[in-house]
């Protein structure tokens, strides 16, 4: 199916050679008879407005690198052209990075087929991560790890940590159960 965005977004891509939103997109395009057949109101509304605007940019990541060798770098706060290097490199890379992405959003039956409620528990999901980033922060700083440490290491720190402070060590009750809350706390990501 032909996405009926990608003329303005192509327009907007242009106009903003430093870069745009996917929220400023979606609010140039408020308006857009794209948009007609999608009810004004709620979650589902938003999804189907925002995998118009994914699809679309994704077609246009495969037709500039394909046909202008124009590189489109896709994240909701940055959307920007850059032209490629002379091996191609840069486009490549680009391709490479949202393959799962891309598969998602250039499939009009993920558009079709997603219901209310999947919508609602994707957003609930997304505010339970997003909220427990300051959990996580705490607990990294609990078992002295740097963000981004691996599991591995966020394992092996735990297991270091606990022989020092288990009560049965020599360690008291209340650090030994902080640390073990921390390790908890990061277990699930």
């Amino acid at each position: 199916m032909q996405n009926p965005l990608i003329p303005e977004i192509l327009t907007l891509l242009h106009r903003n050679p430093n870069g745009i939103s996917e929220h400023l997109i979606l609010k140039a395009l408020k308006d857009h008879t794209g948009f007609t057949e999608i009810a004004d109101q709620g979650h589902l509304a938003l999804f189907q407005k925002h995998f118009m605007v994914m699809n679309a940019l994704y077609q246009l990541q495969n037709s500039l690198w394909n046909e202008e060798q124009l590189t489109l770098k896709i994240s909701p706060l940055q959307i920007q052209l850059h032209p490629c290097d002379r091996q191609g490199n840069l486009g490549s890379l680009a391709l490479a990075e949202s393959t799962a992405l891309r598969s998602y959003y250039l499939d009009w039956h993920n558009f079709k087929n997603t219901s209310e409620e999947e919508v609602s528990a994707l957003l609930h999901n997304f505010w339970r991560r997003f909220i427990n980033t300051d959990d996580r922060a705490a607990a990294m700083q609990a078992l002295n790890l740097k963000f981004g440490a691996s599991a591995d290491e966020i394992t092996r720190r735990y297991r270091e940590l606990a022989a020092i402070h288990h009560p049965d060590k020599g360690g008291t009750q209340e650090t030994f159960i902080h640390i073990r809350q921390a390790f908890e706390v990061l277990r699930e990501y």
